[in-house]
Parts: C-alpha cells; sequence; structure tokens
C-alpha cells in the first residue's frame, strides 16, 4: 500500500517537472534617456517546440503584446519577425522590431544570457531611452492542475494515516 502511495507521488512530482510554460511576462526598466524610472510591462509566447540545445536558434512568437505610452504593441506591429533567441539552449532575450518614421521601439536579445538584454525606444521628435527587461514564466492551467491533483494525494494520505492513528 505504501508502495503504491509513494508511487503517485512520484510520477506527479515527476510529471509537474516535465511541464514548462510556454507563456512570460516581462517588465521593461528604463534607465535612460527622457523616460528614466518608468518601468513598463508585456506578455509574449511562442510554440512549446523547446529550443535543441545547440547552436543558435530563434523560436517564432505566437503572441506578443506591450503597453507603452498608452500604446499597445503586437504581433501586426512588429516590422520584422519577433522571436524567443537561445544560444546553447541558453534563453538570450527577445528579438522584437517596431521601425517607423513616428518612432523606433525594439527589444534585443542579450549576447551571453537574457541578463544584458536591452529595450530601446526613440520617438522621432525627441530624444531615445533605454533599459532592461526582466522575464518570468506564467504557469499553464495543466501545471497548476497537477499541483492542486499532488496537494490532494498528499492530503488524502496525511488523512488517512491520522484516522488509523
Amino acid at each position: 500500500m505504501m508502495f503504491r502511495k509513494s508511487t503517485i507521488a512520484l510520477a506527479l512530482g515527476l510529471a509537474s517537472l516535465a511541464s514548462h510554460a510556454a507563456s512570460f511576462n516581462f517588465n521593461v526598466s528604463l534607465d535612460s534617456g527622457p523616460l528614466l524610472g518608468q518601468s513598463f510591462s508585456g506578455e509574449y509566447s511562442y510554440a512549446e517546440a523547446a529550443p535543441s540545445g545547440t547552436g543558435f536558434q530563434s523560436l517564432l512568437l505566437t503572441s506578443f503584446s506591450l503597453n507603452f505610452l498608452g500604446h499597445n504593441y503586437g504581433l501586426a506591429d512588429a516590422t520584422a519577425a519577433p522571436t524567443a533567441d537561445f544560444q546553447n539552449g541558453v534563453f538570450l532575450g527577445l528579438s522584437y522590431q517596431y521601425d517607423t518614421p513616428a518612432a523606433v521601439l525594439t527589444l534585443n536579445s542579450g549576447s551571453e544570457d537574457v541578463s544584458d538584454a536591452y529595450f530601446f525606444y526613440k520617438p522621432a521628435l525627441g530624444d531615445a531611452s533605454g533599459g532592461s527587461f526582466a522575464i518570468s514564466a506564467v504557469p499553464e492551467p495543466s501545471t497548476w492542475a497537477l499541483g492542486l491533483a499532488g496537494l490532494a494525494v498528499v492530503g488524502s494520505i496525511a488523512r488517512r494515516r491520522r484516522q488509523q492513528a
């Protein structure tokens, strides 16, 4: 009986490790230019195909949204195909470019990892602003469901042990 419970708990634990989020949030913090000190946020996702782990790889974004200075930038606004970039399996950051006569806005991947990725904005009439961006994963509903199922199993085991004692 104890073996079966341990097997179920182990299976749930391994399944939670195997699942990964393909949706992410990011926060831009401007540290130079006239917009110094301001921050903005957005979200993006890409197909769940994992990077190969060797060489440079760009995965096309399936969604992108950035609310910046009252304008919402999306996939359709990009002047080049937006991507999530990886080098030997290490996430470098996002590549997104919006380039019009009115303004230039880019998110650029880092060279070593996401820590040196940066954001750049330059209106046609004004000075440029730039800064860094941080990225965090958004758990998928299946990840939440799996976690809740694991908690239910652990709670059930604890309740049975109390009843037997």
